[in-house]
């Protein structure tokens, strides 16, 4: 439309004019249009009619018309030109939203928490991730300082420093840090920081991204833990093997010499046995903590473990703080894993002990109640210590909850118990504060009484052999010569395996083997099964110093054949060899080698 006005005033005036000029302007306009075909059709509209006013103004084929329409060939040029490159910086344009807008998809719907501020700590960006992260929506966050929003209140130098890094043009990277939710709960946080720079290069705010790893953390936690738990039990169970060698030892020359000292000699080696008998108890007690072993639930005295754990947990507390058991009346069984208790009894005199720095008093009681007509056994365990605030309270059996330092607790040994004591179909209350101590009460179910057991059995005698030969294997030879001699002395012919071919040994007249489990370069039941390889019907009794459970599971040991556990005595012994002897040999009582 345009065009066409342009060239009807071009042909109203004197040919001479330079009013035709204005035709030249269509094409030029149109390159606005940012449309280069657009450009070219117009520019083709005014070439016709520029030919056609020129030929009818009279100046067909003079340098005149020539020269017009050179005027309108390079007007649609120019305008061409203005086009495609308009188009290009509006193609660029587009891309570049395109691209902020998916960065800003990208950014709100990240899982990590996306922030940006200016250098003064004023959040001026705030993504759905930061929303979930804290539980801060952004309308209630942006225009506010981020040290009062998620950082903890120590925190106001490490920010400063952090602003006046982020100024200077530094990026800065956070392994670990600590931050606070809207409800208050902690978590830990990998930051990575940035400046913002304008178009001139100067840094103008900060943006930052964190990602939560109180998980991972965790994660790592637990398995350090699991590590150090792995190896004490590894170092319990080695320590508790040797020292039931040296307890199998003390104990059995002690009852040789019962029966030749008499008067203060006597007096005397009876402490001594019974200071051994106290050691074979508490290293009983210690491969019961250290062992790893499925859940076996069975019916216990409550009253019993209590009692049986009471030496053990007195060294384990100290000697500032005295332990009192006030085991109640009678007996108080239950269906329960028995390491699984000693386990609650442990972590709960152990929090006791961590909450009374100064020493105290810890009591554990036992007593029967009733609730909803159902009967439970009622284990109490209260101390003097410290108490908590009814906060602490709330959360105490949160896993990795603790308010001990990183170096004392990994806060899961109250959430353990927690979860013991449900698995046990039990509850588990609390009562606490500040200044006045701490009381856990655990109600278990009571259990019908085992039929057939009898709380006093009646002393084992001596089973004496009648010249049956038996071959030992142990490689403590203390030990060897004294399981040695309690044979011989019971009427049986020993005789011990020394290291010579395996090939050569005469097994015709061997009615049993004893072997110790863990030998010295070699495994017990492997060397009973190449033995019986040669002999099917050899009887075996294994010795063990280690948990009965975990050597049985390393070596594939049936759980029909016996095991003699260290330290023992000549009754236990010679009990075991008679069942031993007494037995048939079974295919399936083999172990796997």
């Amino acid at each position: 439309m345009t065009v066409t006005v342009l060239a009807g005033v071009a042909a109203m005036a004197p040919p001479a004019k330079l009013t035709f000029g204005m035709v030249a302007l269509g094409p030029a306009l149109a390159g606005a249009t940012a449309n280069p075909p657009a450009v070219l059709a117009v520019g083709g509209y005014a070439f016709a009619l520029a030919f056609a006013i020129s030929s009818w103004q009279g100046l067909l084929g003079t340098t005149d018309q020539v020269s017009r329409l050179l005027v309108v060939l390079g007007a649609t040029a120019i305008g061409w030109g203005i086009a495609r490159h308009h188009r290009a910086l509006l193609r660029e344009s587009a891309e570049a939203a395109r691209e902020r807008e998916m960065l800003a998809v990208v950014a709100e719907q990240s899982a990590d928490a996306i922030v940006a501020s200016t250098l003064d700590g004023v959040v001026t960006a705030w993504n759905a991730g930061a929303e979930r992260m804290y539980g801060w929506p952004a309308g209630e966050v942006i225009g506010r300082p981020i040290a009062e929003l998620i950082l903890p209140e120590d925190h106001g130098p490490d920010l400063e420093r952090a602003l006046a890094d982020l100024a200077a043009g530094r990026q800065l990277h956070f392994e670990e840090s600590r931050r606070v939710r809207r409800d208050g709960t902690s978590l830990l946080v990998e930051v990575n920081v940035w400046p913002i720079r304008d178009q001139n290069g100067i840094v103008v705010a900060a943006a930052a991204t964190e990602r939560d790893i109180t998980e991972r953390k965790q994660a790592r936690e637990r398995s350090a833990r699991a590590d150090r738990l792995e190896s004490l039990g590894q170092l319990a169970g080695g320590v508790a093997h040797d020292f039931n060698n040296l307890l199998a030892i003390i104990l059995n020359y002690a009852d040789f010499l019962a029966d030749e000292v008499t008067g203060d000699a006597a007096d005397d080696l009876s402490r001594i046995r019974n200071a051994a008998d106290r050691a074979k108890s508490l290293t009983g007690q210690l491969l019961l903590f250290a062992k790893r072993e499925p859940t076996q639930v069975e019916i216990i005295d409550l009253n019993q473990v209590v009692t049986e754990a009471d030496e053990l947990l007195s060294r384990t507390i100290g000697e500032n703080i005295r332990l009192v058991s006030r085991p109640g009346a009678g007996t108080m069984p239950v269906r329960a894993n028995r390491g699984r208790l000693d386990q609650i009894l442990l972590n709960l005199v152990i929090n006791a002990r961590d909450a009374m720095p100064d020493g105290g008093v810890v009591v554990v009681e036992t007593d029967c109640v009733e609730t909803d007509g159902i009967a439970f056994a009622r284990l109490t365990v209260s101390d003097t210590g410290i108490g908590m605030t009814a906060e602490v309270r709330d959360r105490l059996f949160e896993p990795f909850f603790t308010t001990k330092p990183a170096d004392r607790g990994t806060g899961l040994g109250l959430s353990t118990v927690y979860g013991i004591v449900g698995e046990a179909n039990g509850h588990i209350g609390v009562d606490s504060a500040p200044g006045v101590g701490t009381t856990f009460r655990i109600l278990l179910p009571s259990a019908a009484a085992p039929a057939g057991r009898r709380s006093d059995s009646p002393e084992q005698e001596l089973a004496y052999g009648h010249g049956e030969l038996i071959m030992v294997v142990e490689d403590d030879d203390f030990v060897r010569d004294l399981v040695i001699r309690i044979l011989r002395d019971n009427g049986y012919r020993a005789t011990a395996l020394g290291d010579g071919s395996l090939a050569d040994l005469d097994l015709h007249d061997v009615a049993l083997l004893i072997t110790d489990v863990v030998l010295r370069g070699r495994s017990g039941p492997a060397l009973a099964g190449r033995l019986r390889a040669r002999r099917a019907d050899l009887r075996v009794l294994f010795m063990s110093g280690y948990s009965d459970a975990e050597v049985r599971r390393e070596h594939g040991i049936d759980p029909a054949v016996r095991i003699v556990q260290k330290p023992f005595t000549a009754v236990e012994l010679l009990a075991g060899v008679g069942e031993a002897l007494s037995d048939v040999p079974a295919a399936h009582h083999a172990p796997r080698t």
